[in-house]
């Protein structure tokens, strides 16, 4: 396991370990889902610089989806890197 997963594991998960998505893949799985909350969650996360604008734009260019939920992602990312800080 590992890659573009991470690993949680800590007192708090009392031996358990836990596997959760890349936060660039996170955004990109709350983009392609469009709902309203989750393009405050990704803005939130582009302005706290937990991502990055660029990587998600790559990682959307490198995900298999609807065409439209794809240009509806981009778009919004794109909107969202214009409107700066």
């Amino acid at each position: 396991m590992g890659g573009r997963l991470v690993k949680v594991e800590n007192e708090n998960t009392f031996g358990a370990i836990g596997w959760c998505l890349e936060p660039h893949d996170l955004a990109v799985s709350k983009l392609i889902a469009g709902r309203e909350k989750d393009f405050d969650f990704v803005g939130v996360m582009v302005a706290a610089k937990i991502v990055s604008a660029t990587v998600i734009q790559d990682r959307i260019r490198g995900t298999v989806a609807d065409p439209l939920l794809l240009r509806r992602a981009s778009g919004w990312v794109e909107r969202l890197s214009q409107a700066g800080p």
